[in-house]
């Protein structure tokens, strides 16, 4: 999805979104004009305008979000490693 909707379906202003891809915190394809937004952006940008809701600053935001992209990959890995297992013969 384009900029436009993003903000919309996110329900954040132009200005938050354009700091959050210069913080890093949404990293989308393509550049300004051409950008596109995944669904898992929106997401995270859901969960970024909730932390952000609780009190989380811009300073404690990029370790929230590494913590959760760690959790992600952890059940990632988690899932990997069980399918293996359950693959394996008695």
């Amino acid at each position: 999805m384009h900029s436009h909707e993003f903000v919309l379906r996110a329900e954040i202003e132009t200005t938050e979104l354009e700091q959050w891809v210069s913080e890093g915190w949404l990293l989308p394809s393509g550049e300004h004009e051409a950008r596109a937004f995944t669904e898992i952006d929106l997401a995270r940008a859901c969960f970024i305008r909730d932390m952000r809701g609780i009190g989380v600053n811009d300073e404690g935001m990029p370790i929230v979000l590494d913590l959760v992209d760690q959790i992600h990959a952890l059940r990632r890995m988690l899932r990997l490693v069980s399918a293996g297992v359950r693959s394996e013969p008695n």
